[in-house]
C-alpha cells in the first residue's frame, strides 16, 4: 500500500463447505528423554513441571522447550539457567523434529541445520535472570518450575516457562514469574512477554546475549538495541562441533531499559561471560525481543556489518508498529 493510502476489505462468513487446511508452519516440542540405546523413543509431552531440588537436564530431551520456524531454532534449557541455545538452518525449512537439535555428520551433508552456540553460563541469546549489579542471578531459589508447549501452528509457536515463589535474594519478596516466548512464522526475532504476580518495583532484573568469544565484535546504541557478531562453537568443543559464525541481537524498549552493562565468571575469554541490557519495570509486566543469525544459513547475512545495520532496521520497525484499527 501507498503511504496515507485507504483500502476497504469485506469479510464473509460462511457454513457452507469445508474449512481449509492450513499446515503448521512453526514447530514446538518437549519431551521425556527415552535412553534406550538402539532405537530411543524419547515421548512428547506439553508440559513438564520440576521441583527446586531437582535437576531435569538430562532428563529431558532435548534439554529444554524447542521452538523453531524455517529460518530459526532456539531451545530453552530446563535447568536454574534457562538459557537461550540457538539453532541454524542451512535452508529455508522446519528440519529439528528430524534432528533433535543433534544433527549428524550425515544430516549436515544432507542441508540439515544445527546447534551453533555454546550459551556456557550465560543469557546464551536473550534469557531473563535477575541482576546483583555484578552479575546474573539465576533460578535456584525456586519453589518449582515448569515448562509448557502453549501452541504450535501455522503463524506462530509459544513457549511458557513458569518460576514459582521465586526469590533472587534472601530478602526478597518471593514472585510468580511467567516468561512467553514467542515465535511467528517468517520471523528470525522471538517476542518475550513476561508476567509477574505482583508489582516488582524492588527488583533488579537483566537480559542480555553471550558474548561470543572467538573475534566477539559488540555493538550498541545504549538506548536498548545490543548485538555480537563471532565465531562460537556448540558444547564448546571443537573435536564434535564445528566453529561457525554468529550473530545475535536483542532490543528493549525505553519503559524497562536500564543501562548496558557486561559480565564474566571470573574465567576471562572463556565462553561464560555475557553483553547484559540491565531492566526493570514498576508494574507486574515487561517486554523485549531477541534475534539471531548464523553464517551457515543460506539466506542470512554476509558480514557484521550488514548484521548490525538489520538490527537497527529491526528496532526501528519494533518501534513504529502497524496499528489496526
Amino acid at each position: 500500500m501507498a503511504p496515507d493510502e485507504t483500502q476497504e476489505f469485506t469479510i464473509t462468513l460462511s457454513s457452507e463447505g469445508n474449512p481449509k487446511i492450513y499446515h503448521n508452519r512453526t514447530y514446538g516440542y518437549i519431551g521425556i528423554r527415552d535412553r534406550s540405546e538402539k532405537e530411543p523413543k524419547h515421548q512428547r509431552i506439553n508440559s513438564v513441571t520440576f521441583p527446586k531440588d531437582t535437576n531435569p537436564y538430562n532428563y529431558i530431551y532435548p534439554h529444554g522447550a524447542v521452538m523453531e520456524n524455517d529460518m530459526i531454532g532456539f531451545r530453552i534449557y530446563c535447568d536454574h539457567r534457562q538459557s537461550i541455545d540457538l539453532y541454524g538452518h542451512r535452508h529455508r525449512k522446519m528440519d529439528i523434529a528430524e534432528t533433535g537439535f543433534y544433527t549428524t555428520p550425515l544430516q549436515r551433508l544432507q542441508g540439515y541445520g544445527e546447534d551453533v552456540l555454546y550459551t556456557g553460563s550465560t543469557y546464551g541469546c536473550g534469557a531473563l535472570h535477575g541482576w546483583d549489579g555484578k552479575n546474573a542471578i539465576m533460578f535456584e531459589n525456586v519453589r518449582n518450575t515448569t515448562e509448557t508447549i502453549v501452541c504450535q501452528g501455522p503463524v506462530r509457536t509459544i513457549v511458557d516457562v513458569t518460576n514459582k515463589a521465586w526469590q533472587p535474594k534472601s530478602d526478597s519478596s518471593p514472585v510468580d514469574i511467567v516468561t512467553r516466548y514467542i515465535l511467528y512464522y517468517g520471523h528470525r526475532d522471538v517476542e518475550v512477554q513476561v508476567k509477574f504476580s505482583r508489582p516488582v518495583p524492588d527488583l533488579q532484573l537483566s537480559t542480555g546475549i553471550v558474548d561470543i568469544v572467538e573475534g566477539s565484535e559488540e555493538f550498541t546504541d545504549k538506548a536498548g538495541l545490543r548485538g555480537d557478531w563471532g565465531r562460537a562453537c556448540a558444547g564448546n568443543n571443537p573435536q564434535v562441533y564445528d566453529t561457525i559464525t554468529v550473530g545475535l541481537g536483542i532490543y528493549v524498549p525505553p519503559l524497562y531499559y536500564k543501562g548496558d552493562s557486561h559480565y564474566t565468571d571470573g574465567k576471562p575469554r572463556l565462553p561464560n561471560q555475557a553483553y547484559v541490557q540491565v531492566i526493570g519495570t514498576n508494574t507486574d509486566s515487561l517486554h523485549y525481543w531477541f534475534t539471531a543469525t548464523s553464517h551457515i544459513e543460506s539466506f542470512g547475512f554476509s558480514n557484521k556489518d550488514a548484521w548490525f545495520q538489520w538490527l537497527k532496521e529491526w528496532k526501528e520497525e519494533l518501534e513504529k508498529p502497524i496499528l489496526i484499527k
